[in-house]
């Protein structure tokens, strides 16, 4: 549980400074940092449940996993022509160098989120929604540790 909290404060700092590092973006790369930004505010919303600061909520986490899996699978990685990694753009070249790597975490995103959305709207235990944010969180933090600056 203690990664998963470090996990959640790392995500959340990074949501923090993503949006200095916007600045300056235009076409494909603001498209993905918003993106990016509507992930990372669905997290926000679902870590202090998570953490026990806030009741779970099984409809909010619906609704906030429905928009992560919105933005994630071949919808993310349309949102990444070659060589678009110009600044602000923190996107490592990795990216087209492993895109099998990049795709597959893009694809679990997109797996990970809808089983969270499933959790929720079976109302599922706070455990199986525990578990679930974690894995979805475990796969945003393998991608960014590959293929983020």
């Amino acid at each position: 549980m203690k990664v998963l909290a470090g996990a959640a404060i790392a995500l959340s700092m990074t949501v923090s400074i993503a949006a200095i590092a916007h600045e300056g973006a235009t076409g494909v790369v603001k498209e993905r940092m918003d993106g990016m930004k509507a992930i990372g505010q669905q997290v926000k919303i679902m870590v202090p449940m998570m953490k026990g600061a806030l009741p779970y909520d099984p409809a909010q986490v619906a609704k906030s996993a429905a928009i992560i899996e919105s933005h994630s699978g071949e919808t993310f990685t349309a949102l990444f022509p070659e060589g678009s990694n110009e600044k602000p753009s923190e996107a490592l070249s990795d990216i087209w160098d492993d895109w099998s790597k990049f795709t597959d975490l893009a694809n679990e995103l997109n797996s990970t989120a809808g089983n969270l959305k499933t959790v929720a709207e079976n109302n599922g235990s706070e455990d199986e929604f525990k578990a679930a944010l974690g894995q979805m969180m475990r796969t945003c933090k393998a991608c960014h540790s590959d293929f983020k600056e």
